[in-house]
């Protein structure tokens, strides 16, 4: 196990890169990197780049655009790739789902990223009491953590309101799913890319409260 989140898509170009992005962002911005950030795809094209929308919104992070010559691409989630990370954070249930069919034993290192915000709001500071914990530690405690709570918060009670569009005929997304919205109207793709930038930075405020490196948000 690594201090590594792996952040992971259907086709890594849109929502998974861009929650990569954001963390990385506010790992920068906090100081020296101590968790590390991937991001895969469960159906990508190796080497295809990241959608415009999403290199627009990265441009005008503090961490700012990677050349695009400098981009290592879409990466294909593979045993090799899931091995690497200490926690893995999903845009839907059915990537999710993926990751437990190829290592079953990552089941409980994964989670949605809706899900993983809402899990760690229900103890926020919980971090392990033994001095000089190292990242690798404290990251794995994280996800024992979300883990342990897992399944006690009710889908209505995971957001007060819907984040991005409906299906078509009509049924809704869960508040466990960040749907995909790479090919619909721009509008709502950049809705969907506007709540995973949010929760992303969300994600990382926890894990470092839960690591004891920054203080409680004023009630």
């Amino acid at each position: 196990m690594t201090a590594e989140v792996l952040f992971i898509c259907h086709a890594n170009v849109c929502r998974s890169r861009l929650m990569e992005h954001e963390f990385r962002a506010a790992e920068r911005a906090a100081g020296p990197e101590r968790w590390r950030s991937s991001s895969a795809g469960v159906a990508a094209v190796a080497g295809n780049p990241p959608c415009e929308e999403v290199l627009l919104l990265a441009a005008d992070s503090p961490l700012g655009a990677r050349p695009r010559r400098a981009d290592r691409g879409a990466v294909l989630l593979d045993r090799d790739v899931l091995e690497k990370a200490g926690l893995v954070i999903t845009a839907t249930r059915a990537e999710r789902a993926e990751v437990a069919l190829l290592d079953p034993t990552m089941r409980s290192r994964t989670f949605t990223l809706l899900e993983a915000v809402a899990l760690a709001r229900i103890e926020p500071v919980s971090a392990p009491a033994q001095t000089g914990a190292n990242v690798d530690d404290m990251l794995a405690a994280f996800a024992e953590s979300l883990d342990r709570h897992r399944g006690s918060v009710r889908l209505e009670e995971m957001s007060p309101r819907r984040h991005w569009p409906r299906r078509r005929g009509g049924a809704t997304d869960l508040d466990l799913d960040i749907a995909d919205a790479h090919n619909r109207r721009p509008r709502d793709h950049h809705k969907v890319l506007s709540v995973v930038q949010a929760q992303s930075k969300a994600l990382h405020g926890q894990l470092s409260l839960f690591a004891g490196l920054r203080e409680p948000l004023a009630n």
